[in-house]
């Protein structure tokens, strides 16, 4: 039997490394997973909707349209690997890390993410629109074109976050009591018409 046919045919997968594998355009919507390590394995469009994954790590993978929606996830990480059009909308994150990733057109919206860290990464073009966030860290993060609507960012603990050409609300409540840096303050200016002479 296949590594593919074998995860499709049990609701529960744990202990295992998967190394070199495609496991794309897979239904694995409402799958446990525990203790896995997925490494260099393509995910192109597979759907994880409403599956929880614990301790489950993807390394140097191909995320692209993958779908997290409604997941639930634990103590899993993810690191060097593809995001485009990946989705963890509704998603339910606790100590969950993102470390040294490239996000294009992600959707994190309306998740909850508790004791979760995101690090060493870039977001372009992504909706964090509705997170909650409890204890949670952005360190070294750039977002550019990103909407944060209905996001109380001071939940996070940051550092070195910049913030360029996104989009908040008329109020920016969403940065209040956020320390930004001059060239994310110029850039969030400039989307209300502002322009701040960096050169003073």
């Amino acid at each position: 039997m296949s590594l593919r046919q074998d995860i499709l045919d049990n609701d529960e997968i744990f202990d295992l490394e998967i190394e070199g594998e495609d496991l794309s355009y897979l239904d694995f919507s409402g799958k446990s997973f525990e203790n896995i390590r997925f490494s260099d394995v393509r995910f192109i469009s597979t759907n994880f909707e409403k599956a929880s994954l614990r301790n489950v790590s993807f390394i140097s993978s191909d995320l692209s349209f993958t779908i997290f929606d409604n997941a639930f996830l634990s103590s899993s990480v993810f690191t060097e690997s593809l995001f485009k059009g990946t989705s963890f909308l509704n998603a339910d994150m606790r100590k969950t890390i993102f470390d040294n990733i490239n996000v294009l057109y992600g959707v994190f919206s309306s998740s909850v993410m508790k004791e979760c860290a995101i690090r060493n990464s870039s977001f372009k073009d992504s909706d964090f629109t509705d997170i909650k966030s409890v204890k949670s860290i952005l360190s070294d993060v750039e977002f550019k074109g990103s909407s944060f609507f209905n996001t109380t960012l001071n939940s996070f603990k940051m550092d070195k976050v910049s913030f360029l050409s996104s989009n908040f609300s008329e109020n920016l409540k969403e940065l209040k009591g956020v320390k930004i840096n001059l060239e994310s303050a110029a850039s969030v200016l400039k989307g209300f018409g502002i322009d701040l002479d960096l050169s003073l």
